[in-house]
Parts: C-alpha cells; sequence; structure tokens
C-alpha cells in the first residue's frame, strides 16, 4: 500500500507518456526506493527500464512494497486532467489505483488494476566499448535529422570523432562530431565501434530530451545500444535498444 503526493507532474507525465509509446501495460514496483519498471516492448526489440525516485514527491508513504500493472493509457488520460496549482495524489487500494487530484475542488479517479502476466525481466549486463554523453536536444535532432532519409542510422565511433550516418548513395545525411565539441561532455572509445539501430524507435526515446540535459550513450559494434536519460534527484529513464544486422 503507498500514498504518494505530487505538486509538479510533469515527470510523470513526461515519463509514462515516453513508456507508452513502447508498451500499453506496465508493471511498476513501488517500493521506499521508488518507482520502478523494467520491460520489453512487444517485438523485443528494446527494453524500458525506468526510476522514479522518491525525491520527486513531496509525499512518499510505502507501508509495505506493491506490485500494480496498469493500462498506459489510463493513467495517462487522468494525469493530463491535472491542472497548474493543483496537487496529484496517487494511492494504492482493493486492486485499483487511485488518483486524487487536489485544488479549489477535489476529483477522484479509480483505475483497475491488471494481471500481471509478464514475465520478471532483468536488466542485462552488458559492456561497452563507446561511452558517449551529450546533449539531449542535440542527440534528438541529429535523430530528426537522419529520419529525413532513411529508417536506421549508424553510429561510429574511433578514438578522435563520433559519426552519424543514415540514407544510402542517393540520399545521405552525414554527421560527425570531434571528441573535443561542446556537445560532447564525455568522450570515451576503448575500441572503434560500428553499430546500426531503428530510427522509429530512437525517435521515441529521444523524446526524453523534454525532461533530461544530457543523454549518456553507449556502444559496440553490431552490439545493443544503451541510452540513459536523467532529471537529477527526480528520475532515470533508461533504454537498450537491439542492433540492426544487415545482411553482409
Amino acid at each position: 500500500m503507498f500514498t504518494l503526493r505530487v505538486n509538479d507532474t510533469k515527470i510523470l507525465n513526461n515519463t509514462i507518456g515516453i513508456v507508452s509509446e513502447f508498451i500499453s501495460d506496465a508493471t511498476f514496483h513501488v517500493t521506499n526506493e521508488g518507482l520502478k519498471l523494467v520491460s520489453m516492448d512487444p517485438a523485443n526489440i528494446s527494453m524500458v527500464i525506468l526510476n522514479i525516485l522518491p525525491s520527486s514527491f513531496i509525499e512518499y508513504n510505502v507501508t509495505e512494497p506493491s506490485k500494480i500493472t496498469i493500462n498506459l493509457d489510463s493513467l495517462k488520460q487522468a494525469l493530463k486532467r491535472v491542472r497548474s496549482g493543483e496537487t496529484l495524489v496517487l494511492s494504492h487500494s482493493n486492486n485499483r489505483l487511485n488518483v486524487t487530484i487536489l485544488g479549489n475542488s477535489t476529483r477522484k479517479f479509480s483505475i483497475p488494476l491488471l494481471d500481471d502476466e509478464e514475465t520478471e525481466r532483468k536488466i542485462p549486463s552488458l559492456d561497452f566499448n563507446v561511452s558517449i554523453q551529450m546533449k539531449s536536444i542535440e542527440f534528438r535532432n541529429f535523430i530528426d535529422d537522419s529520419s529525413i532519409v532513411g529508417d536506421a542510422v549508424t553510429f561510429r565511433a574511433n578514438e578522435d570523432t563520433f559519426n552519424l550516418l543514415s540514407g544510402d548513395t542517393g540520399r545521405k545525411v552525414d554527421i560527425d562530431m570531434k571528441k573535443d565539441s561542446e556537445i560532447l561532455n564525455n568522450f570515451s572509445v576503448r575500441e572503434n565501434s560500428n553499430s546500426i539501430y531503428s530510427i522509429d524507435y530512437l525517435k521515441k526515446m529521444t523524446k526524453s530530451s523534454s525532461f533530461s540535459d544530457e543523454v549518456k550513450l553507449n556502444f559496440s559494434s553490431d552490439y545493443p545500444l544503451k541510452l540513459d536519460f536523467r532529471a537529477i534527484n527526480q528520475c532515470q529513464l533508461s533504454f537498450i535498444l537491439a542492433p540492426r544486422i544487415e545482411n553482409k
């Protein structure tokens, strides 16, 4: 059972909205350490990892750890009803999530919980050759640039340069960043790497720039990509994306 109270719903709205682009029903673990979610999209191409910290809330009271499964569209619709200056309270009772909005009036929404049929997901242990931290809005813009000419983008990194390449010989987008670029806040390459990823998935993931100023990218050749978005003292939203393996 729990009671969570928040005055600013930006983090909840943004993270829930982004996660809902990958899965329709979500299983949250609500503990004293925060709200946690680990889930795969139906195609098993991407993993979504969300952790909303207790410090995001003005009241965070968990009497015992809970595991709840809820339809995200139902939750999003309720969250959108919160107006500026109002307080949101989330509580759990009788197999329902109670959403209470406090302002000049008190409005209550009751959302039934779903049966948890998803297999428990574990975050894989991955070893990356490339680690790059950069401004998230710039990364989002680069993915949007790449989407103009293709449905996949190649990530390349060597000791001096990070490169994004999309398209073919007819139409192509080629983006280069030197390691000392002001866009890049951290640049570490253990081994030259080259891997291809779906632009459609990346466009959804980079919407996280709405709450995170920076993104950390980790990848290796023909290996999963891991993206970490963070709002300090509030939440972290991470994604693991399978590579697209081209026939050689």
